[in-house]
């Protein structure tokens, strides 16, 4: 393993510790192992269902998104993501999109580079539609944000869903564009890979050209993802005995899907615990310890999960994970 791909592990390590120092300052952790000990965990079970079915969902909405590149197999999907999954969880490297992207290129002959950006896309697709849903859902959800928060992040979801669209459907205006910026970065290396940079991404993003049906189709699968994912928060909080209403969850999770742009150390220790606390104390008012025993015990569970179908997924499509770690440590240099 190169230096680069240990400091960063470290690093992050050391973020996720200093969460957890940050996070116990807050809470009282002999109530929330009380609470988690007298949880009804027959009532947990639903959770590991809909997580199953929330990484179903995305398995089906990227076959969609492949098919005009390769018909690829809808059970391959499912258990090439339950392994991308487990290897994004253990070691924050990146390394579950890498083992897509390898996977794609030696099992159905894709191009390494462009199958590993179209997995990017594939999650690019679940950020704008984070960022679509939260806007709206702010409107209309009771939380404890302030108005500014929720105009800034619609006009950020307006930037993107432009942006995204002069790329696809407006490619020589966003060429001329980018000729006539180009100028201004003045440093000749800067200028070439600048170049480079924004030509491979028109390239890659021209799979995202597709019919209304096929967008209608992207968004509502991720709209059915994150109904699953709430579900999880859902059944948690129920498993507790203290249900929450089903809209509070949803928005939860949408929210709670903006942290993961932030580094995260292995298993999400730490980052899991402070940003699902804030959540649901800070943005819905739910009591610390109640929230922090539901981000515990949901971390447990799909902890469990993870690693469980992560391993049947490995011995199902049989990655060579040796590999896969090689590529993922030469992209870190």
């Amino acid at each position: 393993m190169n230096k680069s791909s240990i400091l960063k592990i470290l690093i992050n390590t050391v973020i996720g510790v200093v969460l957890i120092l940050i996070w116990l300052q807050f809470v009282d952790i002999n109530q929330i192992i009380g609470a988690i000990l007298k949880a009804n965990f027959v009532l947990l079970l639903p959770a590991f269902l809909f997580m199953f079915l929330s990484l179903f969902v995305r398995s089906v909405r990227l076959k969609i998104f492949l098919a005009p590149v390769k018909k690829v197999s809808l059970k391959d999907l499912t258990l090439l993501n339950g392994v991308g999954i487990m290897l994004n969880f253990l070691i924050p490297i990146r390394a579950g999109e890498v083992a897509k992207g390898l996977y794609l290129n030696t099992q159905y002959g894709l191009p390494l580079g462009k199958s590993i950006i179209w997995i990017f896309l594939d999650r690019f697709i679940d950020f704008m539609m984070v960022l679509v849903m939260a806007s709206v859902l702010l409107f209309v959800v009771p939380t404890k944000l302030n108005e500014t928060f929720t105009l800034t992040l619609t006009v950020i979801a307006l930037g993107v869903i432009m942006i995204t669209y002069l790329m696809i459907y407006q490619v020589d205006f966003t060429k001329k564009l980018i000729k006539f910026l180009k100028p201004l970065l003045i440093i000749n290396i800067i200028k070439i890979y600048f170049d480079r940079f924004t030509n491979f991404f028109l390239d890659t993003f021209s799979i995202l050209k597709r019919s209304p049906l096929d967008i209608t189709k992207f968004a509502f699968l991720s709209f059915l993802s994150y109904i699953a994912d709430a579900l999880i928060w859902y059944f948690t909080f129920l498993s507790l005995g203290y249900p929450q209403q089903f809209p509070k969850m949803f928005l939860g999770q949408v929210l709670s899907a903006l942290t993961y742009l932030v580094p995260a150390a292995p298993g999400y220790v730490g980052s899991a615990e402070a940003s699902g606390s804030l959540i649901l104390s800070g943005v819905f008012d739910v009591p610390v310890n109640i929230a922090s025993a539901m981000v515990v015990l949901f971390h447990m569970a799909s902890a469990i999960y993870i690693i469980l179908f992560g391993i049947i997924s490995l011995y199902g499509i049989k990655i060579d994970l040796s590999l896969i770690f090689n590529k993922a440590l030469k992209r870190e240099k």
